[in-house]
């Protein structure tokens, strides 16, 4: 499957780019099935996570109290399963959470945003995105968060829907943002500009807020939403706190942290971080996947200090900080360390009855197939479609093309992608998963092309991988196989191809990006070091003579 299941993948093209491929044939699965073991959990069984904790946290003494930082989740509910090791994951979070539980932790955990996806995989319009929103608020609810925030990933949905899906009803956890002009009377009772969590034998009563900066607010386009300057939101909300004797202060800043040149002014997350010093953490969005491991110190002239966190994206991470009783009121001393949701953490088979973010996945695929989410996707014109005047290709299904390329298909037919529609029916936790388009996009032929795969039923050839999968709909190259047009249109290198290494090269070069709509970093964590060239020719489908024309 394309995506890190319910997810966005890579933001590659959604035209097929025919032109990627050699010979008639779809290109089998890599390296013998990869897609075909995609959601195959492991059989044996893993230890019980609870007690399990990455090493530097083993040394810790335990923290009076434990903040959990997570954010920029993108819409990635689950990994997918298509490789392994693969990380991240609500239903891995929710055992670690429970890992620190089981050691007497206190812990608050809070969220910066970005929780949403921007768009749906492979381009399919994000049909699935306020659906996942409320999953994800549902799950992070269960974890005991006490606030999360709002950003340019929530603005795409926009607002006005993101809030109307979830915090219309539900007040936790507590959509916090200081400076959303208009935000009681646009949406009366759904945020708050702050919130406030008591953690039972906590020593500090703490203040958890957000604001969005003006990196991020220029990129929500939503006529709705009016934000106001977060300086004058942040110097609100801090008295309001005072009074409320606010001891510990999160700040949730939506905006990046760039460390200027010496002598340039500090700009975004370290400009309110330096003019706020009451905060004694700022979480910040990372501009990377992978988040730093230690976070930036910043000294303020009167000895407190404020950390700055960032966590990376797509919840792979959490940041693990740990507060310990300081000499004075309100600056406690302060350890930091990144949990990675690994393998680690994932829910043994004698304890999925008492995870209840496995369950509340099951509750989301079931979900997509009563609501009959794969008839919702609109059928686009495919790009052959409309390249030939008074030409209409279809989709034929990749039996069709087995007389004439009886080669290719053996190799198509020997290959993971021969049955890639199975694996979605055949999986497990959660079940469904051929009910859900975001998978069905990498698993079907022409999925959202007009003529394309609907189901099962209606379109029985074009379940799984196909030839047209890359090659495009071929109706009409079936029809006069010879025809220049046609054979240019799925294979234009074959035709008058210049076999110099630098065209070799480059076309391989092609080839790669154009499997990795599907095989991407994420999904496919095999494809790294060089993954494509280990690959390809394993499944490399060309002509031979006796089938050339």
């Amino acid at each position: 499957m394309a995506s890190n299941w319910l997810t966005v993948l890579s933001a590659g093209t959604r035209w097929f780019a025919p032109a990627i491929v050699i010979g008639m044939t779809v290109i089998a699965a890599f390296g013998g099935g990869t897609l075909a073991k995609w959601m195959r959990q492991p059989t044996h069984a893993i230890a019980v996570p609870t007690g399990v904790l990455p090493a530097e946290l083993e040394r810790w003494d335990r923290p009076d109290l434990t903040l959990l930082i997570t954010g920029q989740q993108h819409g990635y509910l689950l990994p997918c399963g298509c490789s392994r090791p693969q990380v991240g994951g609500l239903e891995r979070r929710y055992n670690f959470f429970q890992a620190l539980s089981s050691r007497g932790w206190k812990t608050l955990p809070v969220d910066l945003g970005d929780i949403s996806q921007m768009a749906g995989p492979v381009n399919l319009s994000n049909m699935q995105g306020l659906m996942k929103y409320r999953y994800s608020m549902q799950a992070l609810k269960m974890l005991g968060y006490a606030a999360v925030g709002l950003g340019e990933y929530e603005g795409a949905l926009p607002f006005f829907k993101a809030l109307g899906e979830y915090a219309l009803n539900e007040p936790s956890p507590r959509v916090v943002v200081a400076n959303l002009n208009d935000a009681d009377t646009q949406y009366p009772e759904q945020t708050a500009r702050w919130q406030a969590a008591n953690v039972e034998g906590s020593p500090w009563k703490v203040g958890i807020t957000s604001v969005i900066g003006p990196s991020v607010g220029s990129k929500i386009k939503d006529p709705q939403v009016r934000l106001g300057s977060s300086r004058q939101a942040l110097e609100s909300v801090k008295t309001e706190m005072d009074n409320s004797k606010i001891e510990y202060r999160v700040l949730l800043y939506q905006g990046v942290f760039t460390r200027g040149a010496e002598g340039v002014p500090p700009v975004e997350a370290e400009a309110v971080a330096r003019a706020f010093p009451e905060y004694q953490v700022v979480v910040a969005l990372s501009e990377e996947d992978e988040p730093a491991g230690a976070p930036v110190r910043i000294r303020h002239s009167d000895g407190r200090e404020t950390l700055v966190v960032r966590i990376g994206h797509k919840g792979k991470y959490v940041g693990v900080l740990g507060l310990y009783k300081g000499a004075a009121p309100g600056m406690p001393a302060h350890k930091y360390a990144i949990a990675q949701m690994s393998e680690d953490y994932l829910t043994p088979d004698n304890a999925l009855a008492g995870n209840p973010v496995v369950k509340l996945m099951e509750a989301y695929s079931a979900e997509l197939k009563r609501d009959g989410y794969l008839a919702r996707y609109p059928q686009m014109v495919h790009p052959f479609q409309a390249a030939v005047p008074d030409a209409s290709p279809t989709y034929v299904g990749s039996e069709k093309c087995k007389k004439c390329h009886a080669s290719a298909f053996a190799v198509w037919k020997g290959s993971g992608h021969s049955h890639a529609w199975q694996t979605l029916a055949d999986a497990k936790r959660p079940s469904n998963r051929e009910h859900d388009p975001e998978c069905i996009v990498c698993h079907t032929v022409g999925f959202g092309y007009k003529g394309g795969f609907i189901d099962a039923e209606k379109t029985a050839t074009l379940k799984d991988v196909g030839c047209e999968s890359c090659h495009g709909p071929s109706s009409e190259h079936l029809k006069n196989t010879s025809d220049e047009t046609w054979l240019k249109l799925m294979n234009p290198w074959k035709v008058g191809m210049d076999n110099s290494p630098a065209a070799v090269a480059s076309k391989q070069q092609k080839i790669d990006q154009f499997c990795q709509r599907c095989h991407d970093i994420d999904n496919d964590v095999t494809w790294t070091h060089k993954g494509f060239e280990r690959k390809w020719p394993k499944i490399a489908h060309p002509t031979p003579e006796s089938e050339k024309k």
